[in-house]
């Protein structure tokens, strides 16, 4: 099975290349504009409750836990 990890080493170097390049882009290359990014007030409320339920259900992921097992039963 030599030749599937070399594939898949192969797929990993073309994977890492093109996140790489998102982040060189994000951090390295100059802005087109000097602007700030704005973001309506619903965006605003929306990325802010999606952060607040990440961190909800990292800090205390035992109610997310007892649906899924309750689905599963």
């Amino acid at each position: 099975m030599v030749w599937l990890a070399l594939v898949a080493v192969f797929f990993s170097i073309i994977g890492a290349f093109y996140y790489l390049r998102i982040v060189k882009l994000m951090y390295f290359d100059a802005s087109e504009t000097d602007q700030p990014l704005a973001a309506s007030t619903d965006m605003q409320i929306a990325v802010s409750l999606n952060g607040l339920a990440v961190l909800a259900l990292g800090l205390f992921p035992g109610g997310l836990l007892a649906v899924c097992a309750a689905v599963l039963a």
